[in-house]
C-alpha cells in the first residue's frame, strides 16, 4: 500500500503542470473533495481516526487512480499502455485469489464462497465484453482473463456476479450501436465479431463442463444457490434478509439526528443489524450467533452507506462520481470518431466498467478492497487520454493557414472596379 501511495505521489509531482487540465479535472476536485468532506464529517461526528483511515484508504486510492490515469494521459502515454497494467494487474489477483483460498484458508470444492473472489473480477467482465465486440483483431488478454473470471464465479456459486457479465454483454452492444451511428465501425463489423465471441463462450462452458464433471456437487451447489439458497430453512433469501437489516438500521442511526440525512455518520462510523429480522436470520445462522455486534466497514451496498457515511452531500458526490465517468468516456469516443484507431475500443471502457460496477451496487460495495477502488480510478482517469488524443489530431489536420494574404476584394462578389489610371 504503501509502495503505491509513495509511486502515486511521484507521478503527481512529476505531472503536477497536467492536473488542472479539462475535462479530468473536473472529476479530480469531486472526488477529492469528497476525500475532504468526508474527513470533515468523521471528525464532526467523533469517529476514531483509525477506523476513518482503514475505510477511506479504498476511496483514497481510487482518487490516486484518477491522478495517475490523468497525469499519464496528458504526457501522451497511449490508452493501451495505460490499460495494459490494470490488464495484468486483475489477471494477477484473480488467479492468486484462486490460490491463496484452496491453500492457505482450508476450503474445498464443495465449501469454496467469497474466500476466493477478487475484486477485479466486476472490472474484468468490462474489460471482456470490450475486447471481444469492440475491438479489432482477436485480443488474447481477454481470453486469459475470461477463463479466470468465469472459472473463478464458477467456483465461488456467487450470484451477484451474474449482474456485471450482464451488465458488460448490454452496454457494449449499446456501445457498439453508438460506433455505427457516429460511423465508427460499418454494418459488416457484427458478423465478423460473432466467430470470436462464440470461439471464447465455447470455451468457457467447455471448461465449466469439464469441472461439472470431475464435482458434480458444482452444478448441485448452483441449483441451491439459485432457487433455494436458504436450503429449505427460510422463505426470504438470508442475503436479502441481511441487506435489509443493514439497511433499516442505517436509517434509523441517521434519522436520530436533526441533519442525519444531509451529512450522514462519518466514514467508520459505527452500525448494526436491525433486530426486527433476527428471528427470520436464526432460521439460518446458528442460533448462537451473535447480531448485536458494531459494524463500520464500507456495508452490503454503494448506496446505503453513502448515505449513511456522507447523508444526501455524499451520496450526490458518488452519483457524480459515476455520472462523470460515463459522459466522458462517451463524449471523448465522440470527438475522436473522424480519427478511429486501434485503441479507440478501450475509450468505452470506462463507461461499461461504471455500469458492470452499478449492476452491483444495492447488493454489494466492491469499493470494500483496496484493488477494486485503485482500478475504478484508473478507469475515471482514463477518458482524458481520448480529449488528448483528439486534439493533437484535430491540430494535425488542422488545415494550412495561407501562403500569402487575402486580397482586400477576394471575397467581393460586386461588379468589378475601375482600373486606375497611373
Amino acid at each position: 500500500m504503501l509502495l503505491a501511495l509513495g509511486a502515486g505521489s511521484a507521478i503527481t509531482f512529476i505531472g503536477r503542470r497536467h492536473l488542472l487540465e479539462k475535462p479530468g479535472v473536473y472529476l479530480l476536485l469531486l472526488w477529492w473533495g469528497y476525500l475532504a468532506y468526508a474527513l470533515a464529517v468523521a471528525l464532526l461526528n467523533g469517529v476514531p481516526l483509525g477506523r476513518f483511515v482503514r475505510v477511506i484508504i479504498p476511496f483514497a486510492l481510487l482518487g490516486m487512480g484518477i491522478v495517475v490515469a490523468h497525469v499519464a494521459s496528458c504526457r501522451r502515454l497511449r490508452p493501451e499502455q495505460i490499460v495494459l497494467p490494470v490488464v495484468v494487474a486483475a489477471a494477477t489477483n484473480i488467479i492468486w485469489r484462486v490460490f491463496y483460498g484452496f491453500a492457505f484458508k482450508g476450503v474445498t470444492i464443495s465449501t469454496v464462497r467469497i474466500e476466493i473472489l477478487s475484486p477485479a473480477i466486476n472490472w474484468s467482465f468490462a474489460y471482456i465484453g470490450v475486447a471481444l465486440l469492440l475491438a479489432q483483431g482477436f485480443k488474447r488478454s481477454a481470453i486469459v482473463l475470461a477463463l479466470a473470471a468465469f472459472g473463478c464465479t464458477f467456483l465461488s456459486v456467487t450470484r451477484a456476479l451474474i449482474f456485471p457479465m450482464l451488465a458488460s454483454a448490454l452496454m457494449c452492444w449499446l456501445c457498439l450501436f453508438l460506433a455505427l451511428r457516429w460511423k465508427m465501425f460499418d454494418w459488416r463489423w457484427i458478423p465478423r465479431k460473432l466467430l470470436p465471441i462464440g470461439a471464447v463462450v465455447a470455451l468457457v462452458a467447455a471448461a465449466v463442463v469439464a469441472v461439472s464433471v470431475v464435482q458434480p456437487t458444482m452444478l448441485d451447489r448452483w441449483t441451491e444457490r439459485l432457487f433455494d439458497s436458504s436450503n429449505g430453512q427460510s422463505s426470504v433469501d438470508p442475503s436479502v434478509l441481511t441487506r435489509q437489516a443493514e439497511a433499516m438500521a442505517m436509517r434509523d442511526l441517521i434519522d436520530a439526528e436533526p441533519l442525519g440525512f444531509i451529512y450522514g455518520k462519518g466514514v467508520g462510523g459505527a452500525y448494526y443489524w436491525d433486530d426486527s429480522f433476527y428471528e427470520e436470520l436464526w432460521e439460518v445462522y446458528p442460533v448462537d450467533f451473535d447480531f448485536s455486534d458494531e459494524f463500520w466497514f464500507a456495508g452490503h451496498s454503494i448506496w446505503t452507506w453513502a448515505m449513511f457515511s456522507g447523508g444526501s452531500i455524499g451520496t450526490l458526490l458518488f452519483i457524480g462520481l459515476f455520472l462523470g465517468v460515463m459522459i466522458l468516456s462517451l463524449l471523448g469516443v465522440r470527438r475522436n470518431a473522424p480519427y478511429p484507431g486501434a485503441a479507440i475500443y478501450l475509450g468505452f471502457l470506462p463507461f461499461v466498467a461504471a455500469w458492470c460496477i452499478l449492476s452491483e451496487s444495492l447488493t454489494s460495495n466492491p469499493f470494500d478492497e483496496r484493488l477494486a477502488g485503485l482500478i475504478f480510478g484508473m478507469m475515471a482517469g482514463l477518458p482524458q487520454s481520448f480529449f488528448v488524443r483528439a486534439r493533437d489530431h484535430a491540430a494535425l489536420y488542422a488545415p494550412a493557414p495561407a501562403r500569402f494574404p487575402a486580397s482586400p476584394t477576394a471575397h467581393y462578389h460586386g461588379p468589378t472596379p475601375p482600373i486606375p489610371q497611373l
